[in-house]
């Protein structure tokens, strides 16, 4: 590879634009929008030029996994090193390699630096990687791309979820702390079959054991997360005591100030207890709906409610089931409540079959990359 960037002889070099390591995005490599200011001028001589051809590759912190493909010339700090492809290598192809998880560790694995790790460049250097023709090459970008653009779709559509769930709240019930529409109001304990803690057990177990779900597995905005679970040995009491039900809510009592209060709801994916962090909050289905509680809990209204109530120490504050169990909730009627969670859930199935085809792309490339492996690796991919 050729990361020799040149360095600038102070001849114009204030009409190109600078971009510096944090300008580009973790993962995807984009450049973000660059100050107007962010121009080479007289004090910033510490840089390498760069232009279309040239991949820039992050070596400060590699496991950001900072590659990016500028689509203009300009100039760049010295933590994100211009590497130009040989005539052999397609640049797209080398981005993706030097993306690759196989990458992150193989650099990690000799970076100098312990606050401030940076990639040694000698190593990456000589990092065997499997070379195919070129047209091979292009081939394999090509449906990498597409996984890429499934995955923005999915994300797209996640984010409109998002959106959509607090606007169609308003719009079908109005603000819950205002209550305009004028709904009956109960405390939330009139609503409920259980309130229970759950279990304190340690989640040490291997993963043949039963998931429990903690803190980070629910989101600020009440949607889970479950790409990194725990499990806990249970007895059969234990299990039966904690297990999660399909439309159980998951009260996030103790957490700093401003994350206490954060409520998910199961549905049912797979065989599940809650830590005690939680309270598991199970609903009468002939008072109220689980998704229009859940949706009631994670309005921007009720956010604020819960903070205000929030009370201990600092980094620490807690939420009891007394407490949660007296706050008023509007009571809408049940039809209208199953309308919104009809709703509700018609959006989530566009979300999943969103997600289900991103990870069938994602699953296609993964699958083409470790085939590659078994390719005879180049001694030089750049010029």
């Amino acid at each position: 590879m050729d990361r020799r960037g040149a360095r600038p002889d102070g001849n114009g070099a204030g009409a190109l634009p600078y971009v510096g390591v944090e300008h580009v995005e973790s993962m995807s490599g984009t450049i973000l929008p660059l100050d107007q200011g962010s121009r080479v001028g007289d004090g910033k001589s510490n840089t390498f030029l760069f232009d279309t051809r040239h991949v820039l590759y992050g070596k400060l912190r590699p496991y950001l996994n900072k590659v990016a493909l500028p689509d203009f010339e300009g100039r760049c700090s010295t933590e994100l090193v211009p590497l130009l492809p040989q005539a052999s290598v397609d640049r797209s192809y080398l981005a993706y390699l030097l993306r690759r998880p196989e990458t992150v560790s193989y650099v990690m694995a000799s970076v100098t630096g312990a606050r401030m790790p940076r990639t040694d460049m000698k190593v990456l250097m000589s990092m065997p990687v499997p070379l195919p023709p070129i047209e091979e090459q292009r081939r394999i970008v090509d449906i990498l791309n597409r996984a890429a653009s499934i995955e923005r779709l999915r994300a797209t559509a996640s984010a409109h979820l998002r959106d959509f769930v607090p606007a169609l709240f308003i719009k079908m019930f109005g603000d819950p702390i205002e209550n305009p529409m004028g709904w009956e109001t109960v405390p939330l304990g009139d609503t409920l079959q259980m309130a229970q803690y759950g279990s304190s057990k340690k989640a040490d177990a291997p993963s043949d054991a039963i998931p429990v779900l903690r803190m980070g597995n629910v989101g600020y905005d009440g949607y889970l997360d479950c790409s990194d679970l725990k499990h806990v040995d249970l007895s059969d009491d234990e299990f039966e005591k904690y297990l999660l039900a399909k439309g159980d809510l998951l009260f996030n009592r103790t957490n700093s100030k401003e994350l206490v209060g954060k409520t998910g709801i199961w549905d049912g994916r797979f065989t599940a207890i809650a830590a005690s962090y939680f309270i598991r909050l199970r609903v009468d289905p002939v008072t109220i709906d689980p998704t229009y509680l859940w949706a009631f809990m994670n309005t921007a209204s009720m956010k604020a409610r819960i903070f205000g109530m929030a009370r201990g120490a600092i980094g620490q504050s807690n939420i009891n089931a007394k407490e949660l169990q007296a706050i008023t909730v509007p009571l809408p009627p049940l039809d209208r409540q199953k309308k919104f969670a009809e709703l509700v859930d018609a959006a989530k199935d566009r979300m999943t079959n969103a997600a289900e085809a991103s990870e069938l792309a994602g699953g296609l490339s993964q699958s083409l990359l470790n085939k590659l492996l078994g390719t005879e690796a180049a001694s030089a991919l750049c010029a």
